[in-house]
């Protein structure tokens, strides 16, 4: 999706808007279709960074940089009621594990939906859409066409690898910048790649001495047929859940299709703010909604949420 130029559109006009859909679109606000339309929850797929954890990737600490145990407290809650909570993120599967082993779960997403793992590692399935790999690697698979050479050429300045985390990757190509995603599908049909894509998957804090831009973004390269809805899709089916019985939350636009395969989507308020352009998809999707709280709070929220719905 093409992000919003500045200047596009009158700031305090979509500002007031993105309130607007927070509000309308709020959990409190929507209590009665919560309870109208899910199942208790068996699995609430969560994004981790932004979303899950606060500031710099810390469970303690709120959007504020405060020390808070509240996103802790509604972990242990769901641990306590069974509720499975699947890590869904971008990051490496020997990261997620480390993650994973910390907060108490078993199963996770890695690397944007390329691999489903459960029992922390003990099995593994790989997703490489509609990629034929040419080696024994899919990440080396995916280099060897020169797609990531031509982004990285044709975006200097704009586009980089993230290291040091692109530096460990099984799957998926990670790189930050900031591009017009419009332009990227364009170029990479011209060239030969249009069974590749490349992802948005939030904003990154941290700013790179050696890029150019206002705003820095992670993008992860993918073979179409690959996403992270794809994947939870996948583990419904694998493992029994109605679509009623689950729900995810995030904080970016890779998170946001999300809502096409679960009874309910949670975009904590930060990932709002800092994707604007996403409120009138938000205010036009049934089954997606917008939490006060930001970061772990948001998150909280949407646990408590849940838990009180089947008290």
């Amino acid at each position: 999706m093409k992000q919003p130029s500045a200047g596009a559109a009158d700031p305090q006009k979509s500002a007031s808007y993105v309130g607007e859909v927070a509000e309308r679109k709020s959990v409190a606000n929507n209590l009665e279709w919560l309870r109208d339309n899910l199942r208790p929850s068996r699995v609430i797929y969560t994004d981790i960074d932004g979303t899950l954890v606060g500031p710099f990737g810390c469970f303690f600490r709120d959007s504020d940089y405060e020390l808070t145990l509240r996103p802790a407290r509604a972990l242990l809650a769901a641990h306590a009621r069974n509720v499975d909570v699947m890590l869904v993120s971008g990051r490496h599967k020997s990261q997620l594990r480390e993650t994973a082993r910390l907060l108490g779960c078993m199963n996770y997403i890695a690397e944007l939906g390329t691999e489903l793992v459960y029992n922390l590692g003990l099995e593994v399935i790989t997703n490489t859409g509609e990629f034929d790999l040419t080696s024994d690697s899919f990440y080396q698979s995916i280099l060897d066409t020169g797609v990531v050479d031509l982004l990285l050429d044709t975006y200097q300045r704009r586009l980089e690898m993230h290291t040091p985390w692109s530096d460990e990757r099984d799957c998926t190509p990670l790189m930050r910048g900031n591009v017009d995603l419009d332009e990227v599908e364009a170029l990479l049909a011209e060239n030969g790649h249009d069974r590749f894509q490349l992802v948005d998957n939030g904003v990154i804090p941290r700013k790179s001495p050696t890029l150019d831009v206002p705003e820095t973004r992670a993008y992860h390269l993918v073979p179409r047929g690959v996403s992270k809805q794809l994947a939870v899709a996948k583990d419904q089916k694998r493992r029994g859940f109605e679509r009623s019985e689950t729900v995810a939350a995030g904080d970016a636009e890779a998170d946001l299709p999300l809502a096409e395969s679960v009874g309910a989507f949670f975009m904590v308020r930060n990932g709002l703010d800092a994707n604007p352009h996403l409120a009138e998809r938000i205010d036009g999707a049934d089954n997606v909604f917008v939490t006060e709280g930001r970061m772990g709070n948001g998150w909280a929220e949407v646990v408590e949420t849940l838990l009180g719905l089947l008290d």
